[in-house]
């Protein structure tokens, strides 16, 4: 009785820091789409023991710093019917699955390279019963040159890892003419810009810094790196 009591305060709790942080960024979820995100929590950590998938450990971690730091991408684009996305190096599906459960209308591709993340995706994705999303077990390399993917986006996330130009390098080829890449960074990718701009014209992209809101009131704005393709 007591450890019930303990997961519904628990479940109050996080549903109330959910609540707070969709205030502070300016979007809205409905209840079933809350609930979603609350199936997806108690996932991440069931499969945590077992699988690498994030360094957050505990439910209100996940909700700050996983959903709400994934759904401030949100305010860096507007969803349309139609429009495809896709999320390379999805890992725990930071922010892809967030975003295309926020998004339902957006189609969503999640790459992720390493076998048992995958499996996780997958089983979240069949858990609920979300249409419109796939997980594909591969580098992103690999779909570069297939025509199924190449140039099929409009939108594109990926977590900025590695130096700015190789992160939108590794993006690029996905995006259709005119689309955008956007990546949550951190002080030394948005310190870098400066001398990255020569290399990403080259690739025919161009940056540029969105200050997301906080996710918490009073706290700092979340810093995105938006990277346009140029149209042809």
């Amino acid at each position: 009785m007591a450890a019930n009591g303990v997961a519904r305060g628990s479940r109050v709790s996080s549903d109330r820091l959910l609540l707070r942080g969709l205030g502070v960024i300016g979007l809205r979820m409905t209840q079933a789409q809350r609930e979603a995100l609350e199936v997806y929590c108690s996932e991440l950590l069931r499969w945590a023991p077992q699988v690498n998938l994030t360094g957050l450990k505990s439910k209100e971690a996940i909700v700050r710093e996983g959903f709400l730091r994934s759904l401030t991408f949100r305010t860096a684009f507007e969803p349309a019917p139609g429009m495809k996305a896709v999320d390379i190096g999805s890992g725990a599906g930071f922010p892809g699955l967030v975003l295309k459960i926020c998004c339902p209308e957006i189609g969503m591709v999640l790459i992720e390279a390493i076998r048992r993340r995958a499996t996780f995706l997958r089983h979240v994705i069949r858990q609920l019963g979300l249409a419109g999303v796939h997980c594909l077990h591969t580098r992103a390399e690999q779909l570069h040159s297939d025509p199924e993917h190449r140039e099929r986006y409009q939108l594109a996330f990926a977590r900025a890892i590695g130096a700015l130009p190789d992160v939108v390098a590794l993006a690029e080829p996905f995006l259709s003419p005119g689309g955008r890449l956007i990546l949550q960074a951190g002080r030394k990718t948005v310190q870098s810009l400066q001398t990255a701009s020569p290399r990403l014209t080259a690739l025919g992209m161009s940056a540029a810094i969105h200050e997301a809101p906080a996710i918490d009131p009073g706290g700092p704005p979340t810093q995105l790196v938006v990277v346009d393709k140029a149209c042809r």
